[in-house]
Order: structure tokens, then C-alpha cells, then sequence
């Protein structure tokens, strides 16, 4: 008896040694599969600083948990009309540049920077990824990659009983797509044509409503093509390389489309300003982001890393590199805004009213 407990005090002298060890906690908000979780390991025993890390499935989770009551977090990576409600609503605050060492070594993709300081986020935001939505299918189907080449966003409305189309379970993503199949801005706030909007959406009657588990299903054949983010696709892609399986999955980006910025922020309520700085600081180390990227899958905002990457794709898999670029020459790129709180609720409502059995 004694000897167990010696056993069980010596355990547990180990197990406050290795708390204390920790000098400070980070809380991180983000969403899922997006950041290589190794990378946070590394940063936690080079800083001694205790990391939770928290997932989520949308940029409205990270919004609802962020004012919850007893809410603490330090960082959050929203897309960015979630940053311009943010910052209307005063619930973030300017990041401190200069505790960034590494920001000044990393130009920002001229195009990006100019839309996102058009929006003024520019003194609160570390760009994280940017990408379009577009729309990823099975190469396997007969006749699919020419229906979808052909057809753009017409292909997802239309595909009728011959194939399983999955939609995206997001009021933003899923009315923008209806829009731009319409040939509308996403941002449109006539009534008429988020009506029509709603209409194509009901009509389209999709197989499946989703979010990251969209690019899943159609690797797993129970759908034929559904809009997902670049990201997913190039993650699974890369997954199915290192895995050696067979690849029967592409991805069409229509001329028309979104262009989104994710970011890095730190809200008001943040408690460990100079840790969130450094957490920052960590994954913009060249070596880190590298590593980074190329495990999450989208797109640099650095010109640096998304060169090297780029490169990189481009010699190991040739033309699959046009469709990592987000906002190719010739294309029309437009980046969401948050719009006022009527439209967002609106674009509530009209998800509510056209997803089956709600």
C-alpha cells in the first residue's frame, strides 16, 4: 500500500512539473483541417506555452463562440465579410506589426493586398490562405468533366437525376453560388434577385447538403460533384499522391466566382496578447509556413511561399498548378463583404427555407 502510494504522489509531482513547465496558455480558434497540428507541438515546447487548440465548421460557429458568456480566445482565423462584421462591431483589435519579426520578409500578393485594404482590414489582419469555391467531380462519371467544363455553375443547378450534386451547408457560400450561376454579384443585396436565388437553389434539388465532409463523399462515390473550397480539393489531392491511390476527382473553377481571404485576428477579449503574437510570428517562419502550406493544402497570401509551392506542383503534377492559382489572368475574382445584418439574415432565412425537412 505504501509503495503505490509513493507511486501515486511521485506521478503526480511528475504530472505539476510538467504543467508548470508550461509559463502561459494560448486559446486558438480555427477552423478544421487548417494547420498542420505537429507545427503546434513545436511551437508549444520551443515557447512553453500550453496551446488550445479548438476547431470549428463555419465562420458563424466562430462568431457565436467568440460572444458566448465566459468566452476566452486569443486567436481566430475568420473569412473575410466574418472580419468586416468583426470589425464594425468593434470585436477585434489592431495587430501590433512590430512584434511580427518575420511579416516584413513576406510580401502579401499585390492583388490580395489591394482587396483587403480596399476593405479596410489592413491594420487588423495577418493574411493566413486564400482560394476561390469552385466545384470538385468525379473524373470517373461518364460525361461529367465535359458537363461541368461547359457548364460552370450551371452544372451544380442542373444536373437533374444524372448526377448526385451536394451543396455547401453555408447561407454565404450556397446563395453566392446561386448567384453567380444567375450571373449576379455574391454580394447582391436586390430582393429580386436573391428571390431568384432561392428559387434555383430550391429547384437544383440537391442530393446531399454539407461541409468538409463534401469532398469526402465524392471520394467515397456517394456524390458526383458538389461545391467545396480550392483547398479541399488540393489537400485531398496530395493525400491520394502520398496514400498511392488512384485519383478520380478534379476540380473546375468557373471564370466567375468568390475569391476569399481567411486571416489571422486577435479579438478583444483576447487575454494573451504577446503569446498570440508569437504563435503569429512562429508560422510565418519561412520553414514553418512551407510546412504549413503544403499540409493544409490552399493557397499562400506570400509570394515567397506560394512561388516555392507553386513550383513545386508545377513540376510534380504540370497543369494542376493553373487551378491552385486563385485569381488566374482574365478571371473575375470578388471577395465577400458582410453587408448589413438585414442581408446576412436574409441569406439565414433563405438556407433555412430551401434545405429539405427544416
Amino acid at each position: 500500500m505504501k509503495k503505490a502510494l509513493v507511486l501515486l504522489l511521485s506521478l503526480a509531482f511528475v504530472l505539476t512539473l510538467t504543467a508548470c513547465s508550461y509559463k502561459d496558455k494560448l486559446y486558438v480558434l480555427n477552423w478544421g483541417d487548417y494547420m498542420d497540428e505537429s507545427l503546434i507541438k513545436q511551437f508549444e515546447k520551443e515557447y512553453r506555452i500550453d496551446v488550445k487548440y479548438k476547431p470549428v465548421g463555419s465562420n458563424e460557429d466562430m462568431a457565436s463562440l467568440l460572444i458566448a458568456q465566459n468566452a476566452v480566445y486569443d486567436l481566430i482565423f475568420p473569412s473575410d465579410y466574418m472580419i468586416d462584421k468583426f470589425i464594425q462591431d468593434e470585436m477585434i483589435q489592431p495587430i501590433d506589426f512590430s512584434l511580427l519579426t518575420h511579416f516584413e520578409a513576406l510580401e502579401v500578393n499585390p492583388t490580395l493586398a489591394s482587396l483587403y485594404a480596399d476593405s479596410g482590414f489592413s491594420d487588423y489582419v495577418v493574411p493566413y490562405a486564400w482560394g476561390t469555391i469552385g466545384i470538385m467531380y468525379r473524373t470517373d462519371k461518364v460525361g461529367l468533366q465535359d458537363f461541368v467544363e461547359s457548364e460552370g455553375w450551371a452544372a451544380l443547378f442542373e444536373s437533374g437525376s444524372t448526377y448526385r450534386a451536394g451543396m455547401y451547408d453555408s447561407s454565404r457560400d450556397a446563395v453566392a453560388a446561386a448567384l453567380l450561376y444567375l450571373g449576379y454579384s455574391v454580394n447582391s443585396e436586390d430582393g429580386d434577385e436573391l428571390e431568384q436565388a432561392e428559387s434555383a437553389l430550391r429547384d437544383a434539388n440537391f442530393h446531399a447538403w454539407g461541409e468538409d465532409n463534401l469532398k469526402g463523399r465524392i471520394l467515397a462515390n456517394t456524390l458526383d460533384l458538389a461545391l467545396v473550397y480550392s483547398g479541399d480539393y488540393f489537400s485531398e489531392y496530395y493525400a491520394a499522391i502520398e496514400d498511392e491511390r488512384a485519383i478520380n476527382f478534379g476540380f473546375y473553377v468557373p471564370e466567375s466566382t468568390n475569391v476569399w481571404m481567411d486571416a489571422i485576428v486577435i479579438p478583444n477579449i483576447a487575454q494573451n496578447i504577446n503569446s498570440a503574437h508569437l504563435f503569429i510570428d512562429f508560422f510565418l517562419r519561412e520553414e514553418v509556413a512551407l510546412q504549413n502550406y503544403e499540409w493544409i493544402g490552399y493557397a499562400p497570401p506570400y509570394i515567397t511561399i506560394y512561388d516555392q509551392i507553386y513550383d513545386q506542383i508545377l513540376s510534380d503534377f504540370g497543369g494542376l498548378a493553373s487551378t491552385f492559382d486563385p485569381y488566374p489572368q482574365g478571371s473575375l475574382r470578388e471577395m465577400y463583404v458582410y453587408g448589413s445584418n438585414e442581408r446576412a439574415t436574409e441569406l439565414a432565412h433563405i438556407l433555412a427555407r430551401v434545405k429539405p425537412n427544416q
